[in-house]
């Protein structure tokens, strides 16, 4: 069972996210971080209660970022994820107690052998980090979806939407934490189809789940064939991070040093990593002190991805799910 701290802004794909990895019998949720990105940092909170109600677990949810750190207007996406950023799906009101911030450590006291994902802006990341070192040295793992290498961002021709959002933290992160990213070279293939989603409709044993994962996906489909035409479905970014934690066998990757623009320029949050010929020869010549080098995932095994879709989505809960 692998233990994870999750950062999330739901959104659509984080709100499948979320739903995948309390699903999966090998995967233990032992908090998640609410922050702003997709939407407003309230919102978010709201939709992840939301989904923890659906699921009908009990995880702690901690308050997280609410504006970038860097010297940005936040923007967001409704175009995307909706107003509300789940789509078609509009949750009830719930009342929710939210968990002071500095109050995620304790899961370092709580759990052995944590690791951290990141599927949003990495502002409270950054912010976790900076408060609380020392525990957050003690995650087993960082895995952080974001960047684009070698192919053209998602909100700017450089920039993926999570770095572009806070450069300044994301650069903070790949200054200070080893970790593995899952850019949109490997996400561009995490597609899925409206085939796929009737399948689960008919063979979740969830009803709670059904209404909520077709307004969902219907939303963000019909945006993504404005933003992609052609594409036979959506992609989910933000379940890939899940995968590699029980599968790592369907990613190849290649380590880097991970620079990130933080000018106001057109490069802004543009992610940069050293792909030419001669890397690792120049590496070989460099005395002294080495730069953190990070795993960036390059390639991927969709039909891994797609089997384990569609497996993770018509479980039922394990047994352990919240505890």
């Amino acid at each position: 069972m692998k233990n994870v701290l999750l950062f999330a802004d739901p959104g659509v794909d984080d709100a499948f996210a979320i739903i995948y990895s309390v699903l999966h019998p090998d995967i233990n949720v032992v908090g998640i971080v609410a922050g702003y990105g997709n939407v407003e940092v309230e919102i978010a909170t709201r939709n992840i209660a939301t989904i923890l109600n659906l699921l009908e677990v009990d995880i702690p949810i901690y308050g997280g970022a609410n504006q970038p750190v860097s010297d940005v207007y936040v923007e967001f996406y409704p175009e995307i994820h909706g107003v509300e950023g789940l789509g078609d799906f509009e949750p009830e009101g719930l009342g929710y107690q939210l968990t002071n911030f500095t109050d995620v450590y304790d899961v370092f006291n709580k759990y052995e052998d944590v690791s951290v994902v990141e599927i949003g802006r990495n502002t409270g990341l950054m912010i976790g980090y900076m408060l609380g070192k020392q525990k957050m040295e003690q995650a087993k793992n960082y895995f952080i979806m974001g960047g684009a290498f070698l192919t053209p961002g998602n909100i700017t021709p450089a920039a993926e939407a999570n770095f572009y959002g806070d450069p300044v933290a994301a650069k903070f992160v790949f200054e200070n934490i080893k970790t593995h990213v899952f850019p949109l070279n490997v996400t561009n293939s995490a597609y899925v189809t409206p085939e796929m989603i009737d399948y689960i409709i008919m063979y979740s044993p969830l009803e709670k789940l059904k209404q909520p994962l077709q307004l969902m996906y219907n939303f963000y489909y019909d945006a993504y064939q404005e933003l992609i035409p052609g594409l036979n479905g959506a992609l989910f970014h933000d379940l890939l991070p899940f995968m590699y934690i029980t599968n790592p066998e369907m990613f190849s990757f290649v380590e880097r040093e991970i620079y990130i623009e933080t000018s106001s320029g057109p490069g802004r949050g543009a992610s940069i990593a050293d792909f030419r010929p001669r890397y690792e020869a120049d590496q070989a010549m460099l005395d002294g002190e080495e730069e953190i080098k990070h795993k960036i995932a390059l390639q991927m095994d969709y039909n891994e991805f797609f089997r384990l879709f569609l497996e993770t989505f018509i479980r039922n809960l394990p047994p352990e799910a919240g505890e």
